[in-house]
């Protein structure tokens, strides 16, 4: 897969196209990706991506705080890159590329540009300034510009759309099962072991204190999971909690801490995967360290109950 961060740069003739934002890159997203494929296949063409960096409602809203996602750049280029497209612009989004009028977007970002042989939308997509651009505008234009546009019909479970925003809220409840579902994978964070109070290994459930690689990454809501530990190319049963520590800590801090099963090397500074499989229950606080201990003991048997059930390469 090669990756452009300049439109005037991509050498690709009459490629078929997709626009957006892709963020966690899940199943309906991976509808789009099929269609461009295929059609790409079907008349001997490349596919191109195209996305954006930074999120716009960054750029737009200031709301870097509050926005969280579902993949860094690097994560969704992964992502892509394992869907077999053949490329992806990244195109920088700025202030002043939001202004930009969606006629204008068509006929001079992309005709002029790359000579698109077909534009592929999802079915809610947007574009151009005020988000003003949509399919009806690129099926309007399609025979002026000379390529076709197809639009992609949404992908739903259980009647809900899949969205990004429905799995951030999903997330965000710790309905890691639906999460996981419109995903279509495993739930991931990657991120930096750090050192710690020590007071895990203490009562024998020793954990490594994992900080996200990125502060905008999405955490899912408090409590304990089953998770696979991603290490140097091993995967290694673990459980893993979310929350403030309230037996532990001073409640004052967040922190994301994984006890990784049958695993006893330091690797403080290293960084890792974690791919969250299923959640085991909500986080609580306990009268003792001893009442802790026998809760984290059943917990361990669950994890790896789950994990057993579940294919580690998922």
């Amino acid at each position: 897969m090669i990756i452009y961060h300049d439109i005037n740069e991509v050498n690709i003739s009459s490629p078929v196209v997709t626009i957006g934002f892709f963020d966690g890159v899940h199943l309906g997203h991976c509808a789009i990706i099929d269609a461009v494929k295929r059609q790409a296949n079907a008349h001997n063409r490349q596919s191109l991506l195209i996305t954006f960096w930074p999120h716009p409602r960054k750029v737009l809203h200031n709301d870097d705080q509050k926005l969280k996602l579902l993949s860094t750049l690097e994560e969704k280029q992964q992502l892509l890159f394992a869907k077999g497209i053949d490329a992806v612009l990244v195109i920088e989004f700025t202030t002043e590329f939001a202004k930009t009028p969606a006629i204008a977007f068509i006929e001079d970002y992309l005709v002029k540009n790359l000579r698109p042989s077909a534009i592929v939308l999802g079915y809610n997509h947007a574009f151009g300034y005020k988000g003003q651009g949509n399919y009806n505008l690129l099926k309007q234009h399609e025979n002026h510009f000379g390529y076709h546009a197809t639009q992609v019909a949404p992908v739903s479970i259980d009647g809900v759309n899949i969205s990004s925003t429905k799995i951030r809220e999903a997330l965000d409840l710790g309905n890691l099962e639906h999460a996981n579902a419109m995903l279509g994978r495993h739930y991931s964070i990657t991120g930096t072991i750090e050192g710690g109070q020590q007071v895990g290994r203490a009562i024998g459930f020793p954990t490594a204190n994992i900080s996200p690689s990125e502060t905008f990454k999405q955490v899912p809501a408090n409590g304990v999971y089953a998770v696979w530990v991603h290490y140097e190319g091993t995967s290694y049963p673990a459980m893993l909690n979310i929350g403030i520590r309230p037996t532990l800590g001073d409640g004052l801090e967040r922190t994301i801490e994984a006890h990784i099963i049958g695993f006893s090397k330091n690797i403080y500074n290293e960084e890792i995967t974690v791919r969250f499989v299923e959640k085991i229950r909500d986080e609580q606080k306990f009268d003792s360290l001893e009442s802790l201990k026998e809760q984290l003991k059943a917990d361990k048997e669950n994890a790896v109950k789950l994990l057993n059930a579940h294919s580690n390469a998922s």
